[in-house]
């Protein structure tokens, strides 16, 4: 009883500790040492991203700091996807209980961002509880898209990566456990406290007149070293104090821009965060949104069909159709929200709480089918 009344101590210990607000200067570097059945390996350096996954970083430091991870086992292997580890039942416990980790073991609650995962990030191992997060942790290997949003990245490898590589080729078992144990040890060994430098901006150029929304634009920056999330900001005014988006595009240094209005002028910027630092804002870019009817009217003439008023807060009416004519409706991402079939004339729609911005509509007919675009504003 002695024994498992002091590895409880150990944790509730670690548990406070991680409570307490650290400051970090940067992202903290690790060695992890490993053994292959007794024998030294290599070693695979991290870092981890206090500045997007504080209490990850922290609880990962702190049981560093107490040796906790010293003789856990790299206990799980996945070709093509992962290698796991730090169960502290990997130490001396019997291989049936590795994974299972230990109820005193304290949770961590989960931190989800944008950062996507990669080859060579480090990650947050849980149970279906998105708060089970405890010591164990895994690396990728390859890219594993299906996990972004999902756990909580963490760190990243930043040398040793072939080591990972051997690991996850090992001989292995029905349930990924690798036939010779692969012992870890991980030793604190300083802080990358590189700052990202801001982005530049790169398209569409800055004070662009004649932005086309009837395909949604598309806005780029220039990566930055290192640039694990990227924000962007766009509003309509250049004080940002009506932004009509904000959002993280992970490691991506492009977006697609839905949902804007013509003829309105629009500001936007970006910064980057590399895991210990988030940058300066960029400079900031305008441009200003139109839509191309031309084609759409002329046809709209031939045959007297109108839509007005365009653009309305919501309702539109469709007048001049034929009776019979088919008429579908696509929101801002091209998904259909609204057909019907016209038994008269004349036609009225209603969008009121939808999102602002342009709709698409084709109006089928037998002979031709029309297209065109109605503003939500």
């Amino acid at each position: 009883m002695k024994k498992i009344y002091t590895f409880l101590s150990i944790f509730l210990f670690v548990a406070n500790f991680t409570k307490a607000q650290v400051v970090y200067t940067g992202k903290p570097m690790y060695n992890i040492d490993v053994k292959r059945g007794g024998i030294y390996l290599g070693s695979i350096k991290v870092e981890l991203f206090p500045a997007i996954a504080y209490h990850h970083t922290r609880n990962f430091d702190s049981l560093v700091s107490m040796q906790f991870y010293d003789s856990t086992a790299f206990h799980r292997v996945i070709p093509g996807f992962m290698i796991q580890g730090g169960d502290p039942n990997s130490r001396h416990g019997a291989t049936s209980t590795w994974g299972f980790g230990q109820p005193s073991q304290p949770n961590v609650n989960a931190e989800f961002s944008a950062a996507k995962h990669l080859r060579g990030i480090l990650s947050a191992a849980r149970s279906t509880n998105i708060n089970s997060a405890t010591s164990q942790f895994f690396i990728c290997v390859a890219a594993a898209p299906n996990l972004n949003g999902q756990y909580s990245v963490y760190g990243r490898v930043i040398g040793g990566m072939n080591y990972a590589d051997s690991i996850v080729l090992a001989p292995r078992n029905s349930n990924d456990l690798p036939n010779v144990k692969h012992e870890m040890h991980i030793t604190y060994i300083g802080s990358n406290d590189t700052l990202p430098l801001k982005p530049t901006l790169n398209s569409p150029p800055d004070n662009s007149l004649s932005v086309s929304i009837n395909i949604a634009p598309l806005l780029k920056w220039n990566a930055v070293p290192v640039g694990i999330i990227y924000t962007l900001e766009v509003a309509d005014d250049s004080s940002f104090t009506s932004i009509i988006k904000t959002l993280e595009t992970g490691n991506l240094s492009a977006y697609v821009n839905s949902g804007l209005l013509p003829g309105t002028k629009y500001y936007w910027r970006v910064k980057a965060n590399n895991g210990g630092h988030v940058s300066d804002w960029s400079d900031v870019w305008t441009f200003e949104t139109f839509i191309d009817l031309v084609g759409i009217k002329q046809k709209q003439e031939a045959s007297k069909f109108t839509v007005f008023p365009n653009p309305s807060s919501g309702k539109f009416v469709f007048e001049n159709a034929q009776l019979g004519d088919q008429l579908e409706v696509l929101d801002v991402t091209g998904k259909l929200i609204y057909t019907n079939t016209f038994k008269e004339t004349s036609h009225e729609i209603n969008l009121e709480g939808k999102d602002k911005g342009v709709y698409s509509y084709k109006l089928i007919s037998e002979k031709e089918t029309f297209q065109g675009k109605i503003i939500v504003k």
